[in-house]
């Protein structure tokens, strides 16, 4: 009887958990959409679970209540590809933003590593096609393309941030190949590239992490940080320390220390 209780104890732990890890994060560009305007300088920084800021450090969230002369929104949605930000553009274009920040892409890569990955995105993420590289090229080139006809905001672009730390891993290749993606269309558009990967990379300077996985591993290694996070309290650094990462508690999302620098490179930006 006891043994069943902590079962159904743990069981519970671990679904409050996984709901805390999927909330969506406050102000939204819907919330902002509805709520009354005032004369603040609006900030959205679009993005995915990085951004969302559930799983991994809230920089969004800390950046905000270190800046409260700004309405900040954020448009960050957990597992997110180029594709699902530019579908629901709209939102962040209503919202009348004076500076966009974009960090988009990680899902891309690691979605485009193999069949099977690919398969899951395209389900859970109701897309219309395996992702790929050039798709993803093409969807962030309408999305700045969109942005810039139908808004007068300063953008910043930032680059994709470590998968896993290990340098010659195959998702780092995939990773870097995608990074200059971006710095492309930084230099196509003539916008501010944010260096999310060069400032992370002052700080991982050993690899002898565990590798970032493509199994289930992958999902253990999430749902981990989350339950250590939201019921025990561990900070995200502490969590990533099983692994030997530096910057991350899971091998993708963001530690304190790592959300920190993007905090502080966006906050630049935004001030500049």
């Amino acid at each position: 009887m006891i043994i069943l209780s902590l079962i159904v104890i743990f069981i519970l732990l671990l679904f409050y958990s996984m709901w805390r890890s999927g909330r969506l994060p406050s102000m939204t560009p819907k919330d902002f959409i509805h709520s009354e305007a005032d004369n603040k300088n609006i900030v959205v920084c679009c993005g995915d679970s990085i951004t969302h800021g559930r799983i991994g450090y809230d920089w969004v969230e800390s950046l905000r209540k270190k800046n409260k002369d700004l309405s900040i929104v954020n448009a960050g949605i957990n597992g997110d590809l180029a594709w699902n930000l530019l579908d629901r553009l709209d939102d962040v274009i209503d919202c009348n933003p004076n500076h966009i920040t974009i960090l988009i892409g990680t899902n891309d890569a690691m979605g485009s590593q193999t069949k099977e990955l690919g398969e899951d995105y395209k389900k859970r993420k109701q897309l219309p096609q395996l992702p790929d590289i050039y798709w993803f090229e093409n969807n962030y080139d309408s999305i700045i393309s969109k942005l810039k006809k139908h808004t007068n905001a300063k953008i910043g672009i930032i680059s994709l941030p470590w998968i896993g730390e290990q340098t010659d891993s195959e998702i780092m290749k995939i990773v870097n190949n995608y990074n200059q993606i971006i710095i492309n269309l930084a230099k196509k558009y003539d916008l501010t590239l944010i260096p999310l990967f060069d400032s992370l990379s002052d700080i991982i300077n050993k690899v002898d992490s565990a590798p970032y996985r493509t199994d289930g591993a992958r999902y253990r290694r999430i749902i981990r940080a989350s339950f250590l996070y939201y019921v025990f309290g561990i900070s995200w650094e502490n969590i990533g320390k099983k692994y030997g990462l530096k910057s991350m508690c899971d091998h993708i999302h963001l530690n304190e220390p790592a959300g920190k620098i993007l905090e502080e490179l966006v906050c630049d930006f935004i001030r500049a």
